[in-house]
């Protein structure tokens, strides 16, 4: 059946307030039935044409601008809603439309609210700077503002703030998730993130070779009251290198989770379970804290690795950059330096997609070189 429905623009005499001006709503009608859609906007009844139901005047131009475009809105949604053979009913109108006249951030934070049952607390700290840099951007806005300009002028005004190609791809994926639920909502007809493309982020190709391995084991890290938590730090490092697990994996492991050799978990940023065969090296660290509680390693803060791990590369006369990261990237790179095959080590490393894999099994000019040098073009 053929749907029936229409837009009018319509000054609200009956809810005249206190300072003489009127409300004015949207009625919309489809299908024999009549709505009331409010604008969140006020006017006289004296200055309004009742035969055109708008604004008069020069005074009014602006105002039946934003009139007419709103009601245009509402006429485009309902064309397109019923070219893509959706059914049409008053909730599925009134859904677009708080959309498009609630502040964005009403919407946000109950997408975050139910979001964030379902997601660790590292990711949910990603939705929260989207958040406080979109109300550093704009403090106020719809989800109808929300266009190609718009998403443009906010990367770029980030870009301007100094956040990096790989901060702004993962404000861009959050945008993404967040749009796409608007979507499904019916708060929006599309998602205008998806026409950015992501950013090339900086490649994270920093690994320790074995040289450098053996060194950071072997130095001396007496340095008064500094000795503990480095040492702590460096185990936790070494154990990541042998095992490929993040911080927050090496630092929630527990005992229960080590049996028969093997490492049995599910990690916590993919929820992904993963199985890691130890290695020698990898049981003695764990022989070295068999006295520790049901956690394996003491508690050691990730800022305060990260800073201990900068002084340990300089004491052991490392010349690149070393964060916790680079030792799951450490992993990754020497099992393929060992040949290990690709599906292997994204099974060891839980990636879901082996491209992922790729990203650890970055090689440097050396292994490059080792490689053409086994090749001949010649008969």
């Amino acid at each position: 059946m053929k749907n029936s429905y229409s837009v009018k623009t319509k000054l609200r005499t009956d809810k005249k307030r206190k300072n003489g001006t009127c409300p004015i709503y949207y009625s919309v009608y489809l299908n024999g039935k009549t709505m009331w859609l409010p604008t969140g906007k006020y006017w006289e009844a004296s200055k309004w044409d009742f035969n055109s139901d708008l604004p008069k005047g020069k005074s009014g131009k602006i105002l039946k601008r934003n009139l007419d475009k709103g009601g245009q809105d509402i006429i485009d949604f309902l064309v397109e809603s019923e070219q893509l053979g959706k059914t049409l009913n008053m909730d599925y109108i009134k859904r677009f439309y708080n959309g498009n006249s609630k502040d964005f951030y009403d919407f946000f934070d109950d997408f975050c609210n139910k979001k964030f049952k379902d997601i660790t607390i590292g990711t949910q700290r990603h939705y929260l700077l989207l958040r406080k840099q979109l109300k550093e951007y704009k403090s106020s806005f719809l989800i109808n503002d929300i266009d190609y300009n718009f998403l443009s002028d906010f990367f770029y005004h980030l870009k301007c703030n100094n956040v990096g190609p790989s901060g702004i791809a993962m404000r861009r994926k959050n945008m993404i998730t967040v749009l796409e639920e608007f979507v499904r909502k019916g708060y929006m007809k599309r998602n205008p993130c998806r026409d950015f493309p992501k950013p090339k982020e900086n490649e994270r190709d920093e690994f320790l070779t074995l040289n450098e391995i053996d060194t950071l084991k072997k130095i001396d890290l007496s340095l008064g009251k500094l000795s503990d938590g480095l040492n702590l730090t460096r185990d936790m490092f070494l154990f990541s290198c042998y095992t490929g697990l993040r911080y927050s994996d090496v630092s929630s492991l527990k005992r229960n989770e080590i049996k028969n050799g093997k490492i049995t978990k599910v990690i916590k940023k993919t929820k992904t379970k993963i199985v890691i065969p130890l290695s020698k090296e990898a049981l003695i660290l764990i022989k070295k804290y068999k006295h520790s509680d049901e956690i394996v390693f003491p508690h050691r803060s990730n800022v305060s690795v990260n800073r201990d791990l900068k002084l340990i590369a300089t004491i052991s006369n490392i010349k690149k950059r070393v964060s916790f990261h680079t030792a799951r990237h450490t992993f990754g790179t020497l099992l393929a330096q060992k040949n290990v095959q690709p599906f292997f080590i994204m099974k060891l490393l839980g990636h879901r997609d082996v491209r992922m894999t790729n990203r650890y099994v970055n090689t440097n000019n050396e292994m490059i070189s080792n490689v053409m040098s086994k090749i001949t073009f010649s008969l």
